[in-house]
């Protein structure tokens, strides 16, 4: 019989969010709130032009406005949100602005989640 830890792992996922904010991040959110509702072990991580999901669009378009659905991942016990920080250079975005539940991760740090991670599903 294997440790429960090894359980863990294999049912934890990751979803690697890399797109701008629109019609499939909608469902993407849908799908890692199913992950919290399960209590299936889930960490988000945000890179690329993923990382303007989680900033509030200035009314063009309000449909694609994702900010307010990520920050029901708390609500769905998801408390594992990163953000890379490199991303939000490139793009001239203002970390402080990130919403409270993330964190900032570095490019190694990214690494590591991607090479540790079983499973990972990508927007």
């Amino acid at each position: 019989m294997r440790s429960s830890g090894y359980v863990q792992r294999m049912n934890s996922i990751l979803y690697l969010i890399r797109g701008l904010p629109g019609s499939l991040a909608d469902e993407t959110i849908d799908m890692v709130l199913v992950s919290g509702v399960f209590g299936q072990p889930t960490t988000v991580l945000f890179m690329d032009d993923g990382v303007n999901q989680l900033f509030e669009r200035n009314g063009k378009h309000p449909s694609n406005d994702t900010t307010r659905k990520w920050s029901a991942l708390p609500t769905y016990e998801i408390e594992r949100v990163v953000v890379h920080d490199r991303s939000i250079k490139e793009r001239r975005l203002d970390a402080s602005r990130l919403p409270d539940f993330t964190n900032l991760v570095t490019d190694a740090q990214v690494e590591r989640l991607l090479h540790e991670a079983v499973n990972v599903v990508s927007d």
